[in-house]
């Protein structure tokens, strides 16, 4: 009898730790889950929603409806995916003290309405960015370009008519 409350002893105490990281990483994963939901995935359900009505505003209304239908449910798996994989990646690197600590930061009011400057298409913010970026990316798109035709990658060049 002695042997068997030891044992039971000795397994409660072993199995303790597990459980307790095991509560740890499932409220991890909780809070990530709520950050995830407050940031990436609203901020993500703006745009994306933005760009599909400007994808759609110029077809006809049957055809828009099937598109925004069949792109709206393809967003909303990988939206789940999304979710599932940032807040696991999250748990992992951060503690359930700073998950908590940055919800608390996204949640300020100050905060959000810096990112709601910074996501207003119409403000002068994103059309500084924009400009700015684009100039960028063609710089970049016009270096590929020559640097492919100096090492013949490019398109052939027509011979002139005679």
């Amino acid at each position: 009898m002695t042997r068997l409350l030891a044992t039971l002893c000795l397994t409660t105490a072993l199995c303790l730790p597990v459980a307790a990281r095991a509560d740890d990483a499932s409220d991890r994963i909780a809070a990530a889950k709520d950050l995830v939901e407050k940031t990436t995935l609203k901020n993500l359900e703006v745009g994306f929603t933005g760009a599909l009505e400007k994808t759609v505003a110029p077809m006809k209304d049957d055809k828009a409806d099937a598109v925004r239908k069949e792109i709206r449910a393809e967003f909303d798996k990988q939206r789940e995916t999304m979710l599932d994989g940032l807040s696991k990646a999250y748990a992992e690197k951060f503690t359930l003290e700073e998950l908590k600590r940055l919800t608390e930061i996204y949640g300020d009011k100050t905060y959000q309405k810096f990112q709601a400057i910074n996501a207003d298409p119409a403000s002068t913010v994103t059309a500084v960015s924009q400009a700015s970026v684009t100039k960028l990316l063609n710089m970049l798109a016009i270096a590929s370009a020559g640097d492919s035709q100096a090492n013949g990658g490019g398109a052939p060049m027509p011979m002139p008519a005679r």
